[in-house]
């Protein structure tokens, strides 16, 4: 995973601790990663796969929201949308908010399952596939220079930017509304994948001592 990102670049207010732990997972549970593609290893992704984590790690009344990053990342935040409608089995619920290593690897499965599926459907569609393909050109770091009131009167991307950004929102939608069951399985697949995993490795979720009813 891209190792050097900002914690700013989350779309969650987060704390340097909470960040540092994710640091540390990415450190320690390298290895779950080399199930995502080697050739998308980007600074959206492993920022994408932060705030899955976050997101599935923090209670909802302690996450708050960072304003200018849901304005800047709208993209991103749609995705983060469809991966809130994620149903756990209680169990594991429960236990992400304990088990960070847990979270760390369903985020990782999550967006894995999330994108693909994506991918897949925005490739049927020319135009929109164009358009995907020209926005991952911003993958490979942080956007929010681009939104520097300096660069602005510079140069047009910001605009260009919103424009792409816009088109496949419209796009996530569409696809959120016509494949609710389609994606409902893709969530099971990727906890179930996430939690097998990492039952082989560590032991069994409801034998780690969590918050498990």
């Amino acid at each position: 995973m891209y190792k050097k990102i900002m914690k700013e670049d989350c779309l969650f207010l987060i704390s340097d601790e909470k960040f540092s732990s994710f640091q540390r997972l990415m450190d320690q549970l390298d290895l779950f990663s080399l199930t995502l593609p080697f050739v998308s290893d980007t600074y959206q992704r492993t920022v994408s796969i932060l705030d899955i984590w976050y997101l599935i790690s923090t209670n909802p009344k302690e996450r708050i929201d960072h304003p200018e990053n849901r304005m800047i990342y709208p993209y991103r935040l749609y995705f983060l949308t469809m991966i809130n409608d994620v149903q756990m089995k209680r169990y594991v619920q429960l236990a992400v908010y304990d088990n960070e290593k847990l979270a760390f690897i369903c985020a990782i499965y999550l967006y894995k399952g999330l994108n693909e599926f994506i991918s897949e459907k925005m490739s049927q569609n020319e135009e929109v596939h164009t358009s995907f393909k020209l926005f991952q050109q911003y993958n490979q770091k942080s956007i929010r220079p681009y939104y520097d009131e300096k660069y602005i009167e510079l140069e047009d991307y910001p605009k260009q930017l919103a424009l792409l950004q816009a088109t496949l929102e419209t796009e996530l939608r569409f696809i959120h509304q016509q494949y609710k069951s389609a994606l409902d399985d893709v969530y099971t697949n990727a906890i179930e994948e996430a939690t097998d995993v990492y039952e082989v490795v560590f032991g069994l979720i409801n034998d780690w001592g969590g918050l498990v009813t």
